[in-house]
Parts: structure tokens; sequence; C-alpha cells
């Protein structure tokens, strides 16, 4: 299955970052779906991890010391909260398919990619702290589907490794997503030129997880060639959860969705050319050759004769010097059109 065949048709993809802002409540978590897909969401995406495998009980220390002092397992203990079982993400993904909605998740380590292997997730995603995970994604890589791959926090030489082994070990459909990981990002530090430098440099579909409070910044992401958009989310703007600075409800995330559709659609096609679009606004407001007085029968047309008048209907006015010295055939009344047919053929003086 490839990332297009997911979504044939769409040209814009909305992922609702639930993560773990369901605050390890099933029912909760299944609510945020729901919401997430009458909100327009086209994913919804989950983040799967063993807690004893993604800290040490050193953390704390290592962090000030870079030491092993006391060990400490708060930061252990604060994920293990968010820990959905297996049945949890059956259910969920059977809602998801009820409501219309791909469910996939990011996954920390390998017994995770075994957890959702067994629930049967079509894709991937992998965070911008796992792109030098190299066990991890050998291990998603070897399931051949679709990854989608943040790059925040990683070097540009990490991020053409990680795509060079996840290609080599069996997944080719990779798209790249720019992130900056600062909660809440700031305007002044969302470096969206990297979306164009990153489709540029490694040839992939790129997109754009939002970090920053609002949503702001969808349409110059989409200008630089975003179609992805990941976005953490909640049911209700006053929900208490991990990420809640950097989550929008649905309505939020409604206009997100609509604002990068208008977004794309207000890029056209980028033809030096008139739109269809303005053919009517044409024809009223450009000018065509007109008399401008009588012009009798017999007349060698001379450039007195010949005024730019609108609506652009008739000859166009950059045909003028090319119809002077032609001779009328009739009387072509003050105000009339310049035709071809009222003059006679030859070649003008």
């Amino acid at each position: 299955m490839k990332l297009a065949g997911l979504f044939p048709g769409k040209n814009i993809l909305c992922i609702a970052e639930i993560g773990i802002n369901h605050n390890g409540d099933c029912d909760m978590a299944e609510r945020m779906v729901r919401a997430a897909a009458l909100a327009g969401a086209h994913m919804v995406k989950f983040q799967t991890y063993v807690p004893e495998l993604m800290y040490s009980p050193y953390t704390t220390s290592l962090l000030a010391s870079g030491r092993e002092g006391d060990a400490d397992f708060s930061q252990i203990e604060f994920f293990r909260r968010f820990v959905l079982a297996k049945e949890d993400y059956v259910r969920l993904r059977d809602v998801a398919r009820e409501c219309g909605v791909e469910f996939f998740s990011s996954a920390f380590d390998e017994p995770s990619v075994d957890l959702l292997e067994e629930v049967g997730v079509r894709l991937y995603k992998v965070a911008s702290s796992e792109v030098g995970n190299l066990r991890l994604l050998s291990r998603v890589a070897r399931t051949s589907k679709p990854v989608i791959m943040s790059t925040g926090i990683c070097t540009e030489d990490e991020i053409a490794r990680a795509l060079d082994l996840v290609r080599a070990e069996g997944c080719p459909d990779i798209a790249l997503l720019h992130c900056v990981s600062n909660y809440p990002l700031d305007a002044a530090h969302a470096n969206l030129r990297r979306i164009s430098q990153l489709a540029e440099r490694f040839g992939a579909p790129v997109g754009f997880s939002d970090h920053s409070s609002g949503t702001d910044l969808v349409g110059a992401a989409v200008a630089l060639g975003a179609r992805i958009f990941e976005k953490h989310f909640v049911h209700d703007p006053g929900y208490e959860c991990p990420d809640r600075n950097v989550s929008v409800a649905p309505a939020e995330f409604a206009a997100m969705r609509q604002a990068a559709d208008n977004a794309l659609a207000a890029l056209g096609d980028g033809r030096i050319a008139m739109g269809d679009s303005e053919k009517e606004v044409a024809l009223s407001a450009r000018r065509s050759l007109c008399a401008g007085r009588d012009i009798p029968a017999g007349k060698r047309l001379e450039a007195a004769d010949v005024v730019p008048l609108r609506p652009g209907v008739g000859m166009p006015v950059n045909r003028c010097a090319g119809m002077l010295g032609r001779v009328s055939r009739r009387l072509i009344p003050k105000g009339h059109l310049i035709r071809e047919e009222d003059f006679e053929e030859g070649i003008c003086e």
C-alpha cells in the first residue's frame, strides 16, 4: 500500500495528533477520534511505547551532570500513565474505520512495532527523536509499510542515513515532515523554508508537523510545498493533557484543514495567462478599436479616426497600427467597432 493509495484524490492530508492527550483513558481516546473525524481529519495518530525502553532510570542525574546518580523513575512513571493496551488500540482502530479516518501511531521501540503489527496499522510514523535509532528504523522498514518521518531535531546527514536504511530494508514509500521541536513553536523560529529544502534534497513528499499554538503558519507551509499537516488535537479547548499548549480543538482543526485546502487552490498552476475565471471581466474591462468619429466609405483610415473603448469584444487595440491606411468599404458611425470586414483588402500605405 502506497501513501497516495491510502487517500486517492486528496491533495492535502491532515493528521490529528492525539498522541498521549487521551491521558491513558481509552474512552477519551475514542471521543477524540470521533471529534477529529468530524473536524475533517484524514488520519488520527497515537504514540506507542514501552516506558522502560524510553527513559533510563538515571535520566535526571544524567541531564544534570552527565553521570549516573540516584535512580529516579519519575519520567518512566509519568509516561506509564498514558500507555494503552492492545485491546484499546484494536477498539480505536475499529472506531477510526467506522468514522472513515486512518488509524496509525508513532512507534518508539521494537516491541511497539510488534504490537502495532498485531493491531494491523497500514503505515507508521517515526518521531524526529528516533531518526537516529537505526534498530527501530530497521524494524519499521521490514514491515514494508509507508512511513511518515519527522525531521525536527535531526541533521541533514542523519535524515539521509535514515532514508537510505529504510529504503534499503524494503520501504521506499516515505514522506518527510518539517518540524521544530519547540513547544510551543514561535513563528520566528519556524524556518518554513526547510520544507522546500527537504523536498529538493531528498526527493520525498513533504509536510509540516506544526507545534505552534495556532494555525497561522499553514498557508505559508502549503506555498512552500507541504501537503501533509500534523497537528496535536484535543476534543475540547479546556481539556487538561500533556500537549495542551500546542493542541487545537475541533473548530480550529477544521479551520486549519480549510486554510490548507484554500491555500493549495490559490496556488493555481502558475501559467502566465488569463484564467478562465477572468474572461468575463476581461470582456468588460479590455478595450476594442472603435471609430472615434464617423468614417465615410472610401476613407483611408488614420490615427484620428480610431479610439480605444471598452468592452473588449472587438479588434484588440494592439492591432491599431496594422489597420492604419486601410480603406473603408462603408460608413462606420462614431463609436462602432472597427471590423476587419469593413475595410478593403490590400497592403496599407
